[in-house]
């Protein structure tokens, strides 16, 4: 079965509207080690105050909190973790998709609905089984 891809196209108005960005499915070895990098993330960092029931989810339970762990870790894991993130992503250019690159975006918003969209898009399945 071939990977998930997905095309998402800025549609907020701000510099970055009418971007559009193409995601891939991380394979499983890779989804398994960004899983493992965000779980050691979550052990370095303040995380006390994730509820009891949550942390019994294990790896469902990493889908609830989604990537809020990038604010409490340490500037140079949150920056691994979210290099791996946008690792997937591709932007649409004259001559088709090509990788991204910081100069590409204007807005912080952007950044961060492609992370979201990136971890949904290679965990949203947890969502699932975390309900």
């Amino acid at each position: 079965m071939a990977r998930k891809e997905i095309t998402w196209t800025v549609e907020e108005n701000n510099r970055d509207k009418g971007k559009t960005f193409f995601i891939t499915e991380m394979s499983a070895w890779e989804a398994e080690e960004l899983a493992q990098e965000i779980y050691r993330a979550m052990g370095t960092a303040d995380f006390g105050s994730i509820p009891t029931d949550v942390i019994a989810m294990g790896c469902a339970g990493l889908a609830t909190l989604g990537l809020s762990v990038l604010s409490a870790t340490s500037t140079e894991m949150a920056a691994s973790i979210s290099s791996r993130l946008l690792s997937t992503v591709k932007i649409s250019v004259d001559t088709g998709y090509r990788d991204i690159k910081p100069f590409d975006f204007e807005e912080v918003s952007t950044i961060r609905t492609l992370k979201d969209k990136v971890f949904e898009l290679n965990f949203g399945f947890l969502t699932l089984a975390a309900r």
